[in-house]
């Protein structure tokens, strides 16, 4: 325990997927006694502990002179380990200073990037960044077959870890349902589909007029919290339907907000092309919430046998709209749902986790 862990991430951004790694490193040095030290690659105007680091310089050729510099400097002061989350700049620098002075690289990558198309000069970033690191971890074993096919990994080189969830955290009340949908101007006795995400076709937001359309239950209404390139389009479909007043566009809500919404919803929805480890669905888990997704990425894996009759084939809107349908209608079958997913979700929960990190970074 005795050998420094350096943590890198581009930022930290309040209520983002970014601030709950920060929460994860900040768990692994202060709870659990692991010697890590963060670094930050962006200016940031808050202030931090004396264990993070935050680049000072935007501008990008200085940005990269100065991560170097950061990352040459924690090695020859003692660092072995270096665990980069996503940012190819730190894995390409690490890379080349644990090659020539020693020392191993974890790289988080829990995506498909394989299935899109980048300009090039990304693409090359990523190429070198996969070439010169020592472990990627990821957050399904659904994803490694493409890591090792599309960029030349060894099975060996893959360590999965999956994305967490606070319990303790989570405020399951009722209370908060006739709020939600009061303040959305949404029957009190509406089904309420809720989609949380980036309103991109990478996450399915095409897919949502249809989803709505092909439902049964005329009084179901759908929540849309984000926002993203393909909102006008959506806007245009919905009233193309007849759907405008039962889908409800909020665009990008507080953390806090969202909490809400998982609490006043009837079914999530999931409709994507692209998923690793999909934290979104692990909440749903947590909050109980019966959902519908899509079998893409790690979200069969994330759903475990225990829900896979509703992960269905990608692209098929009918059948994903017969499942919300089915649990709408059957209540011994939404509750039996809503049991499972208790039990499920405790394999993703904070400490598990943790104890997973823990052991990576130490071992």
């Amino acid at each position: 325990m005795n050998q420094k862990i350096l943590f890198i991430m581009q930022q930290v951004s309040p209520g983002t997927h970014m601030d709950y790694v920060y929460e994860m490193a900040r768990t692994l040095r202060e709870d659990e006694g692991v010697p890590l030290e963060l670094l930050l690659e962006k200016p940031h105007d808050s202030s931090f502990p004396e264990w993070v680091t935050v680049q000072q310089l935007s501008f990008a050729p200085l940005r990269a002179l100065e991560n170097f510099y950061l990352i040459l400097r924690a090695r020859l002061t003692g660092t072995k380990t270096f665990y980069i989350h996503y940012s190819y700049l730190s894995a390409i620098t690490a890379g080349l200073v644990t090659k020539v002075l020693g020392g191993r690289v974890l790289y988080w990558n829990a995506g498909m990037p394989w299935q899109y198309k980048r300009k090039s000069t990304e693409e090359w970033y990523q190429r070198v960044a996969f070439r010169l690191i020592d472990t990627l971890v990821t957050g399904a074993e659904a994803l490694i077959p493409g890591y090792t096919k599309m960029y030349g990994l060894k099975d060996e080189q893959l360590v999965v870890i999956p994305n967490w969830i606070d319990r303790t955290k989570i405020n399951l009340d009722t209370n908060h349902r006739l709020s939600v949908l009061r303040e959305y101007g949404i029957p009190d006795d509406a089904k309420v589909i809720l989609f949380v995400h980036k309103l991109s076709k990478r996450k399915g937001a095409n897919f949502l007029p249809d989803i709505l359309a092909a439902l049964e239950d005329k009084n179901a209404h759908l929540i849309v919290a984000g926002s993203g390139p393909l909102r006008t389009e959506l806007e245009a479909a919905f009233a193309d339907c007849g759907l405008t007043e039962r889908a409800h566009l909020l665009g990008s809500v507080p953390r806090s907000t969202v909490e809400n919404l998982y609490q006043a919803a009837d079914v999530f929805l999931m409709p994507s092309e692209e998923e690793g480890s999909p934290h979104s669905l692990i909440e749903t888990l947590a909050y109980q919430v019966p959902f519908v997704a899509f079998a893409v990425g790690g979200v069969g894996e994330t759903a475990t046998a225990a829900l896979a009759d509703y992960v269905v084939p990608f692209g098929e809107v009918k059948y994903m709209a017969t499942k919300i349908n089915g649990l709408l209608q059957n209540s011994s079958e939404y509750k039996r749902v809503q049991q499972l997913e208790a039990e499920v979700v405790s394999r993703y929960d904070k400490s598990v986790v943790v104890a997973l990190f823990k052991k990576l970074l130490t071992e």
